[in-house]
């Protein structure tokens, strides 16, 4: 009996293999959810308890004050104002960047004597320290918004040039010469072949750039600000107020997973037709 059910479930030619799934909750990603909420408490509470026990409430802080620190600002109304300031700096400065990155890192990368003779200019330009032309920003900008949208922007321009640039650089040309045969035009080529082609690349860079966004926002209020979520951090830094610190890099972070989701959920509709390993999804019943 054991052999005839053995015999039944080997493998047989051109028929493909049942594999024994995982149960709902687990393959839906909520048991990841479910852990990464574990691990988080853990973490907070062995922070909690480290900061009472070995009294490193000036160099750590705890997640309490940090929570208390927040409630502060909330209702002070100094996190409603400093949070619009900061994300209007970033947002402007993510789509400016972006557009302006996914159009140059495109012409670039598909009319490649271009992309051969401005890429060494642009990577000059990127290796340069970005830190040390915040001054100049200032310089040339001011000391309002448009300093640290313009930042902003160009931290979030090299990192969705490069992957644009790179993904158009990657378009299989044989797709390419084969809908020019059947009569295909540039603008076809371009919204039915080369941009949906290097889709991946372009979200990729579009993905890591937002956080550079924020990044850019803070720097600028760093260097020459009287309000934003930045200012805060390097106020609180100058009083020596590691609790204020934390607090500002809590929002930050929540700030940063909050739109990263969304960004997702936005890539997730737009690539639609793609699988997670980034082909193009067949149905299963044909």
């Amino acid at each position: 009996m054991s052999a005839m059910s053995d015999s039944n479930t080997r493998t047989r030619p051109g028929v493909p293999v049942k594999r024994p799934s995982a149960p709902g909750w687990l393959a839906s990603g909520k048991a990841n959810i479910v852990l990464q909420a574990l691990i988080t408490v853990f973490v907070l509470l062995v922070w909690e308890v480290t900061a009472r026990e070995w009294q490193t409430d000036f160099w750590t802080s705890r997640p309490s004050a940090v929570v208390l620190e927040l409630y502060h600002w909330a209702v002070s109304g100094l996190l409603a104002s400093d949070l619009k300031l900061t994300l209007t700096e970033a947002g402007l400065g993510f789509v400016i960047g972006s557009v302006a990155g996914g159009l140059v890192g495109f012409v670039l990368g598909w009319i490649k004597r271009l992309g051969d003779l401005f890429e060494p200019f642009i990577l000059s330009i990127y290796t340069l320290p970005k830190i040390a032309l915040a001054p100049l920003f200032v310089l040339w900008f001011g000391i309002g918004v448009t300093n640290k949208v313009m930042f902003s922007g160009m931290l979030v321009f090299f990192m969705v040039f490069f992957t644009t640039y790179q993904g158009t650089r990657q378009v299989d040309r044989d797709l390419v010469e084969n809908a020019r045969l059947m009569g295909a035009q540039r603008w076809d080529i371009w919204t039915k072949v080369a941009i949906p082609y290097s889709a991946v690349w372009v979200f990729t860079g579009i993905r890591i750039g937002l956080p550079y966004a924020l990044i850019g926002a803070i720097v600028g209020e760093f260097v020459a600000a009287e309000a934003g979520v930045g200012f805060r951090i390097k106020e609180a830094t100058s009083f020596f107020n590691t609790t204020a610190v934390f607090a500002g890099l809590v929002v930050l972070m929540l700030i940063s997973l909050i739109l990263l989701g969304f960004l997702r959920l936005i890539e997730a509709r737009a690539l639609g037709w793609q699988n997670a390993s980034g082909a193009i999804q067949v149905d299963s019943t044909t």
